[in-house]
């Protein structure tokens, strides 16, 4: 009798554990630190024009591969990006 009264209280325990995760908070962006996965959020924007981090809130409309400051980071991003050497940026591939 016992066992089984465990077994049902772990099993309500569970079911209201389980529903917690479906309850996820919103991302802060401002807690994400790396361009890249601040990019990857669709509600967040890096400025790294103006050294302010990752914001909150759609960004102004820019091409995405600006974020990338370095040419080694331009050249390996997975956005699509090449370095323009004549205007020192990194910049979305034509297609």
């Amino acid at each position: 009798m016992r066992s089984a009264i465990v077994a049902i209280c772990l099993a309500c325990l569970a079911v209201s554990l389980g529903g917690a995760g479906a309850q996820a908070e919103k991302v802060r962006c401002s807690a994400i630190r790396d361009s890249a996965l601040c990019t990857a959020e669709p509600d967040c924007w890096f400025d790294a024009a103006h050294n302010k981090g990752c914001l909150d809130g759609p960004g102004p409309n820019v091409d995405r591969c600006s974020s990338h400051l370095g040419e080694s980071t331009c050249n390996t991003s997975s956005f699509g990006c090449a370095w323009n050497a004549g205007e020192k940026k990194c910049v979305s591939k034509a297609p």
